[in-house]
């Protein structure tokens, strides 16, 4: 039995060094890069079907920092289906996310979101080995409550917010790929950026990234299509101090989708 021990200490790291996934070694240092941070600020962005319908608002915050919470950074967002678009999809949400400051990890991501039939609540955490989820549902016609418990262990992983930061803080020299695990909601996914040009766009100088995602099974890391979007995403970021979102484009299952940018303010 003792020798048994031994030979499984000795030869252990071998075997889960071989069970690693592949993609795992194109992951990116979690580290933040160099660029300056993003300035507390509020952002409205438009969203429509085809830039011709338009389908809904969004509103970013970049909070600025809290003198008795030095360390911590908070992102706040909201959300809501306008028009013909909340006829067919009424749909509204809040979220909030705590991120380390200097690192730009996330804390906690809290959302509510609500449809023409339930209402979500999701609370993830976010631990120094593993990611804690949990998701409580609302049927609005039959006053009915579910819960739905899961946790990844993996790290480093973001959340969709910190994600956005730490890609902003890249050099983002064209040819540049940024691989992060993201957990944004119930699904960890691979979030694989790329930096595909410099150009003007919408009139304003711009960084133009496409953005692909893969699902991760929790339980075997084996990565699975994202059958929700068609193709990878493109984002157009403004080649500026700021670094903001100036439109964000992706196919998905419903059809194109596209968020622009309307009104930003320093706070």
């Amino acid at each position: 039995m003792a020798l048994r021990s031994l030979l499984f200490l000795a030869f252990a790291p071998a075997v889960l060094a071989a069970e690693e996934p592949a993609w795992q070694k194109e992951l990116t240092s979690p580290a933040p890069g160099s660029y300056p941070p993003v300035p507390a600020s509020v952002l409205n962005l438009q969203v429509s079907w085809k830039g011709l319908v338009n389908a809904g608002k969004l509103r970013l915050e970049f909070t600025p920092p809290n003198p008795n919470k030095p360390d911590m950074f908070v992102v706040r967002s909201s959300a809501t289906s306008l028009g013909p678009a909340a006829l067919l999809f009424p749909y509204q949400s809040t979220s909030w996310s705590e991120l380390n400051a200097s690192s730009l990890r996330p804390r906690l991501f809290h959302a509510v979101e609500t449809d023409e039939k339930e209402s979500s609540t999701t609370t993830t955490r976010f631990f120094a080995d593993h990611v804690e989820f949990l998701e409580s549902t609302q049927l609005l016609d039959k006053q009915t409550k579910s819960e739905k418990k899961r946790s990844f262990q993996f790290t480093p992983v973001f959340d969709i917010f910190s994600a956005m930061l730490h890609v902003r803080s890249q050099k983002l020299a064209i040819g540049d790929q940024i691989s992060l695990v993201v957990h944004p909601f119930g699904t960890p996914y691979l979030l694989r950026v790329n930096v595909r040009d410099r150009e003007v766009h919408l009139k304003r100088k711009t960084i133009r990234l496409s953005v692909g995602m893969r699902k991760i099974d929790r339980k075997t890391l084996e990565l699975l299509p994202y059958k929700k979007m068609k193709s990878d995403a493109t984002l157009w970021l403004s080649d500026d101090a700021e670094r903001i979102p100036v439109e964000f484009r992706a196919a998905v299952f419903i059809g194109d989708i596209r968020a622009t940018l309307t009104d930003y303010q320093k706070l």
